[in-house]
């Protein structure tokens, strides 16, 4: 055997995303493959972690999944470090690439020696079992006497459990995850789905595709069917529900299309027609005799770990391989990440194996998290903890583990502020504590433009630091800037600096420019609803903006709908109230103010010059009725009166509105309406039910019928959502700046 840290030769296909770390071991003369064929030679893709005791004997083997790679370290960061579940001060941690993938190990991208041509197509079936002598090999190679644990998940988990039965001499201790003893008529249904979609891409070729023209339609729709067998519906609900992410595709649309175009950039197909192919012939007990029997054979102590969410192998499967095991550890982690949440719930998963090792437990930390952080990391300083604040926290520390995986992205909440006191922790905030932690600290007033530099310097001084606004506050135009000169990004959903003054909301956008900075905005605007990315991407075009109408308030919406319905307005406002639909003062709502700030952006946002006096704004109600500190009280006088009208309308046909109209005037000025309307049945706004809100975009491209947009139009959790997908672009583009 020879080892070197050469790197993969010419032809290896994707091999060249493995680390530089990356180190590949030749093993000599053929390998017997035990369905029947042979490989003329393989070569193993491993990394290690950590020194191997002088008695060989403190190996951990790491097994990985479908399209894993040797680089757990980076796939499963929050497992390394000291206190977690693999600590390289104690541990020889060694994960290699396994035998068909396409990271440095034999596969099908690999040449054939006999042809001079890639494998491909013509690759000889593995099996798991194939997959585990290959990696034990590197063991001995390695000087490994003993296996301390094998631990891994999905496929690894597979491998896991041949460890077992194949060198149970040599083996401690197992770590069976999300996984199957044997693949079900479910999970070979799915894998044969996904391989079909590669095969119906003409480029497949039979399997003989050109490897720089290779099936990328095809894998890429397979990649996208995985993907919904590894979550959940209540995990794709939470992140997505029915938001946009365009004018022309849901969130969830964007996400499949995302990992799919992820996968072919860093994918071989005929690797994935060979690792699925590989699990659906796996099953413990082939050659070896009764299943039960074989299962009842394995002697390392064993972990076995379910999801409770898990459709594509089912806790069912764990809890049949931990009854039959003798001496097995069931233990189910209740998450809605279904199948993936091994690789997002991962300080779950470090407390379990970490305690199965007898070792204590620690918070996330040391240096493999670190370096992560540093490199692809967000440093948020959120202000405002209301009903959108709380959403985005509350997701942040729902989806952290998520967002690292799809995304590779770090977000780490260094401070949380409301209008009492800012909360700031270098290190990060614990988001499962940070409502506790927040009123524990001491009272210090909102952060404004007077308290912020010295809390901006702080922000400043860590990996890409941004500013979250989640506030309605005045004057954070001034702190936007603060932040700008500071080298710090800001996102927000305040409406307030950008309905300013228009010389402060120039001098805001000059700031920007200055400093190069993002100053992301979308959500101000329609809550998730692509509104403004829309409207962006018209002028950027060339289109011109003949008019822009819309019923821009969901809270208005919500009210009129009620109203509609023979819901007394007081009420219906005091029903919105409870739900979180208003603003924080409701008088913003129904004055119109609201609708007019947005307007104002709108205008803006076409290239028009516009101010918030300009706007020519009609209350939904009758202005004297805003004015009672009881505001709900004063409006039961109205409720006679506006159910009257509503009647009155039905019986012409039409139902109330709340509409905003923007159009072009001259000298680029903007003409700006804000006001209840009576539309027919026909109008976009009449079929509005509930918090929906919509916008009519008519430009000269869209002269005959006018681009719409529409949806939810409020909501906390549609917000923060919106929020969120804002800080992906932002890591992943740099963001879309104003």
């Amino acid at each position: 055997m020879t080892s070197s840290a050469a790197p993969p030769a010419p032809g290896s296909g994707r091999a060249a995303f493995a680390a530089p770390e990356t180190r590949f071991l030749d093993l000599p003369g053929t390998f017997q493959l035990e369905a029947g064929g042979f490989l003329p030679g393989v070569r193993v893709a491993y990394r290690s972690w950590g020194a191997l005791d002088a008695d060989g004997s403190n190996a951990v083997v790491i097994c990985h999944a479908l399209t894993g790679s040797a680089d757990a370290d980076r796939w499963w960061t929050r497992m390394f470090g000291p206190g977690r579940a693999l600590d390289p001060s104690r541990d020889f941690v060694v994960c290699s690439n396994i035998l068909g993938s396409c990271y440095g190990t034999t596969g099908p991208a690999e040449v054939d020696p006999a042809t001079g041509r890639p494998w491909l197509g013509r690759f000889p079936e593995v099996t798991v079992r194939d997959m585990v002598r290959v990696q034990q090999r590197l063991a001995g190679a390695l000087g490994i006497k003993r296996i301390k644990l094998v631990i891994g998940g999905s496929l690894g988990g597979m491998q896991v459990l041949e460890w077992g039965l194949l060198y149970p001499e040599l083996v401690e201790g197992l770590v069976f995850i999300a996984s199957t003893a044997r693949h079900s008529a479910w999970a070979i249904g799915l894998g044969e789905a996904q391989r079909q979609a590669i095969f119906a891409d003409p480029r497949w070729r039979g399997g003989d595709y050109d490897p720089a023209d290779p099936p990328v339609a095809g894998l890429s729709a397979a990649r996208m069917m995985a993907m919904l067998s590894y979550r959940s519906f209540p995990s794709f609900e939470e992140r997505f529900g029915r938001r946009s992410e365009s004018a022309d595709q849901f969130a969830i649309e964007s996400y499949l299309h995302h990992q799919g175009r992820a996968l072919v950039d860093r994918f071989d197909p005929a690797s994935y027609v060979t690792l699925t192919r590989a699990m659906d012939t796996h099953d413990v007990s082939r050659g070896r005799g009764d299943f039960d029997e074989v299962l009842r054979g394995l002697r390392p102590r064993t972990l076995v770990v379910a999801i409770d969410s898990d459709i594509l192998y089912w806790p069912a499967e764990q809890r049949e391989v931990a009854r039959l095991v003798p001496g097995a550890r069931l233990a189910v982690m209740d998450s809605i990440h279904g199948h993936d949440a091994f690789l997002i719930d991962v300080d779950r998963l470090s407390d379990l194996v970490s305690e199965f090792r007898g070792r204590a437990a620690q918070a996330a930390g040391g240096e493999a998290v670190e370096r992560a952080y540093a490199g692809k990391g967000l440093s948020l300083l959120v202000l405002g903890t209301g009903k959108v604040g709380s959403a985005l926290l509350d997701q942040l520390a729902a989806q952290r583990s998520a967002l690292e995986a799809d995304h590779d992205l770090v977000l780490r909440v260094a401070g949380v502020a409301d209008t009492r006191a800012t909360l700031f922790e270098e290190a990060g905030v614990e988001l499962a504590s940070w409502r506790d932690r927040l009123a524990a600290t001491p009272e210090s007033g909102p952060f404004d433009a007077a308290r912020a530099p010295a809390l901006l310097d702080r922000l400043a001084r860590l990996p890409h630091p941004v500013l979250v606004d989640l506030t309605a506050a005045d004057g954070m135009e001034l702190v936007y800037q603060q932040a700008f000169r500071r080298g710090i990004d800001v996102i927000g959903a305040n409406k307030r600096p950008l309905a300013a003054d228009g010389k402060v909301a120039r001098e805001l956008r000059d700031q920007r420019r200055l400093h190069h900075r993002t100053f992301a905005h979308d959500c101000a605007v329609g809550a998730s609803l692509p509104v403004l990315d829309t409207l962006r991407k018209l002028v950027q075009a060339g289109d011109r903006v003949v008019r822009i109408e819309g019923m821009l308030s969901g809270t208005i919406g919500y009210l009129a709908s009620e109203v509609q319905k023979g819901v007394p307005l007081s009420m219906a406002l005091r029903w919105a109230v409870g739900l979180g639909h208003t603003e924080a003062d409701a008088r913003d709502d129904l004055s119109g103010l609201d609708s007019a700030r947005k307007g104002l952006i709108l205008a803006r946002e076409a290239g028009l010059d516009a101010e918030l006096s300009d706007a020519v704004v009609v209350p939904f109600v009758p202005a004297r009725l805003l004015e009672p500190v009881e505001l709900i009280a004063s409006l039961r006088r109205h409720d006679a009166v506006l159910a009257a009208e509503v009647d009155r309308l039905r019986g012409e046909g039409k139902v109330l509105r709340y509409l905003v109209s923007i159009a072009p005037a001259p000298g680029g000025r903007a003409a700006i309406r804000v006001g209840p309307a009576a539309v027919d049945a026909t109008h976009p706004a009449a079929r509005l039910v509930g918090v929906e809100a919509f916008v009519a975009f008519t430009t000269a491209r869209h002269a005959d019928r006018p681009l719409l947009v529409q949806g939810a139009g409020v909501g906390g959790a549609l917000t923060a959502g919106g929020m969120l997908a804002e800080l992906i672009r932002l890591r992943g583009t740099g963001g879309a700046g104003w």
